[in-house]
């Protein structure tokens, strides 16, 4: 994905996740981006916390940008 902002909420599937969650992205890597998750089911709650709620995410998996509070 092109256009992909530091400091901007995401709707994207992280590594470990089985839903999609809204995330801030907090770094950029060659292929992937570390984001902060604000939002997830509760499902995914336990994954989200036990990475202190900082997971990556492949570009292929970063799918709209939010504006949701």
């Amino acid at each position: 994905m092109e256009n992909i902002t530091i400091g901007e909420k995401y709707v994207c599937r992280p590594v470990g996740a089985s839903n999609p969650v809204i995330g801030v992205v907090e770094k950029l890597y060659v292929n992937t981006a570390l984001i902060v998750v604000s939002s997830c089911e509760e499902e995914d709650q336990v994954q989200v916390e036990a990475c202190n709620r900082r997971m990556i995410v492949s570009f292929n998996k970063i799918f709209t940008q939010t504006n949701v509070a």
